[in-house]
């Protein structure tokens, strides 16, 4: 029986060093696969890129033209000294004013005889640059002095409204669209020059064309 044991023993031996040498082995090429293996690729990660507002187109420039010297030159040898202003970028006022003889008859709203072809080359050259002209405004202005009680028009205020709404008659009678022209009257509200002065009143006494330029 021992000697049966002792062979059973024998025999397990031999197997398990059989199996350890064999897994042994099996480790080893496995190993070495392993270390044969290129080296793992670090997985790259996409980051949207931050989001870039394309720059705003530039504003386009106005366009810069003036119309003064074009009013200057069209107005009557004779009445050019009456016509005067000055311009911006999108504004020209001409202001027209004149005291020898006055522009419009004493206390009245209607213009003295012979200042018609003025206010006809002020229309000539509205209606000469009509695309580049917006929005016309015609403003009477009065100096300082009362109207007589017996005076129809009875204030300053509606003597320079009536004024301004003859100039602007005149424009419309000569071409220029009514739908374009707008008056009113500031009375003595807004004085250029001393009202306490005969010289500085008839500077006063006065009418504006304010023409808007198209940008």
């Amino acid at each position: 029986i021992w000697v049966m044991a002792l062979a059973a023993a024998v025999i397990a031996t031999v197997v398990h060093i059989g199996l350890s040498m064999g897994l042994s082995s099996q480790a080893v090429e496995l190993s070495a696969l392993v270390r044969a293996l290129p080296p793992p690729q670090r997985a790259d990660i996409a980051r949207a890129a931050p989001k870039v507002d394309a720059p705003e187109p530039p504003a386009p420039e106005p366009v810069d033209f003036a119309l003064l010297p074009e009013f200057k030159a069209e107005a009557p040898d004779d009445l050019r000294g009456a016509l005067s202003g000055t311009e911006s970028v999108s504004l020209a006022k001409l202001v027209i004013q004149s005291s020898n003889p006055e522009l419009f008859q004493s206390s009245r709203p209607t213009l003295t005889q012979g200042y018609e072809p003025l206010v006809e080359s002020i229309a000539k050259v509205i209606l000469a640059n009509q695309e580049l002209i917006g929005n016309i405004t015609v403003v009477g202005h009065t100096d300082n002095v009362r109207l007589q009680r017996s005076n129809p028009l009875s204030s300053n205020q509606r003597l320079s409204e009536a004024r301004a709404e003859t100039i602007a008659d005149l424009l419309v009678r000569a071409g220029v669209p009514q739908e374009r022209i707008h008056s009113e009257g500031r009375a003595e509200t807004d004085p250029v020059a001393d009202n306490s002065t005969r010289e500085g009143r008839a500077l006063n006494r006065r009418v504006e064309v304010l023409v808007e330029k198209r940008l």
